[in-house]
């Protein structure tokens, strides 16, 4: 089953598109305070989550409110696991699932000693899962360490090849990084659901199990109704 996620409380508690996007969803990454929300957010939106019967992840980030966790910043490991500790610590202990969040997930994906360092703490922490993108060193410590992943690609994220030729997201702030119309950003979930995504014209072999739709694109709750409508 190809599984929807998409990132919630980042914008305060009972935001209307949030909370009706927990009726087209899977699996919600909670905003924990790092780029954005509070205990009062995640005490919300963990509730509304459960009693719809959707999947929660920690939605963990660098400490960055002022830059949305969308840049990477310069931080020692100790002040970075505080960090995170806080993060997590905002959910009582119920959750062992984690999606890292901006620059935070992409540098995971390319740092080797911070994906060691990550890897670590969710083992010392007991986190049993994390959505990882398909390509990366994060997925390879996860594996490693028996970690269970789950592979995401995005919906509405433009792509672009790497180094290697895997398919990676076009950073934010150049053209094409975000898809602003629907039809496109369906088609590119059809694409993905059929293992493929589509980069210059040519097919490009990407297996992932999970879609993320990121709650504050403006085609967010449009997007979901309609994959909603072609699941199955």
């Amino acid at each position: 089953m190809f599984l929807v996620n998409c990132d919630l409380g980042e914008r305060g508690v009972a935001h209307p598109t949030d909370d009706e996007l927990v009726n087209y969803i899977d699996i919600a990454n909670i905003a924990c305070s790092g780029h954005a929300g509070d205990k009062q957010s995640v005490e919300y939106y963990t509730k509304l989550c459960n009693e719809n019967n959707v999947k929660i992840t920690a939605h963990i980030s660098y400490p960055d409110k002022q830059n949305f966790g969308r840049k990477v910043i310069s931080i020692d490991n100790t002040s970075l696991q505080k960090s995170f500790d806080q993060q997590l610590a905002l959910f009582d202990g119920t959750i062992k699932a984690i999606k890292p969040h901006g620059a935070l997930y992409n540098q995971l994906n390319v740092d080797d000693k911070l994906a060691n360092f990550f890897v670590t703490w969710c083992l010392d922490r007991d986190i049993e899962e994390l959505l990882v993108s398909p390509v990366g060193i994060l997925r390879k410590y996860a594996e490693q360490n028996d970690i269970k992943i789950l592979k995401e690609s995005f919906a509405e994220r433009g792509y672009m090849l790497d180094k290697n030729n895997n398919p990676m997201l076009i950073p934010r702030g150049t053209p094409n990084a975000e898809i602003h119309d629907l039809n496109k950003a369906l088609s590119q979930y059809m694409d993905l659901k059929e293992g493929f995504i589509k980069i210059a014209n040519k097919k490009v072999a990407f297996n992932s199990e999970t879609i993320c739709v990121h709650s504050d694109s403006k085609i967010a709750l449009a997007l979901v109704k309609e994959i909603y409508n072609h699941k199955g």
